[in-house]
């Protein structure tokens, strides 16, 4: 049932007691039910009362690919490897499934939310080691240089996804 619609600067917002109407998905956080269409994200102006629509990790998040979709990734990896794989990615904090780092969530959660590849490590506590081994990493895929990620063990078979899902990352600014 809606209650209210009305013209923020040219923007028709509506306040909808139940929830979001289809061309306007994107439900701000609070008690009101206040929802925004899609283009409204992240466009420099806030919509949401509190400008939530405007956070940088929710900006970030949306270009990069959803959090589902990496968790899913990390976890295929993990599960067609063994559970210390992605240590050959991310450093020895990523043994066992990723258990010190927090776990598959939480590393697709940072992946997606931190807007540099610095902002990763911190998010995460990865040592400068670490840090600067990922940092070659997607330096490597950022080239077309797969002779780092084959030294790494990464198999010809496993090459081409594991490039995909980092050059998604690459293209968004991970890497700047």
């Amino acid at each position: 049932m809606e209650t209210l619609v009305f013209l923020a600067i040219f923007r028709v917002i509506r306040v909808d007691l139940e929830r979001c109407h289809p061309t306007q998905p994107f439900r701000c956080p609070g008690d009101k039910t206040i929802c925004i269409s899609i283009q409204y994200l992240c466009d420099g102006a806030s919509d949401c009362p509190d400008g939530y629509d405007e956070d940088l990790r929710l900006c970030t998040a949306a270009k990069r690919p959803p959090v589902e979709e990496t968790a899913n990734f990390l976890q295929a990896l993990l599960a067609n490897h063994g559970p210390n794989y992605l240590e050959k990615l991310f450093g020895n904090k990523a043994r066992d499934a990723l258990a010190p780092l927090g776990g598959v969530n939480k590393v697709a959660v940072a992946l997606s939310e931190s807007e540099t590849l610095d902002d990763f490590g911190k998010a995460l506590h990865l040592m400068r080691s670490d840090l600067e081994h990922l940092r070659n990493v997607f330096m490597a895929v950022e080239t077309g240089d797969m002779s780092l990620l084959k030294s790494l063990g990464i198999r010809d078979s496993e090459l081409a996804d594991v490039k995909f899902f980092l050059d998604k990352l690459v293209s968004t600014g991970f890497m700047d």
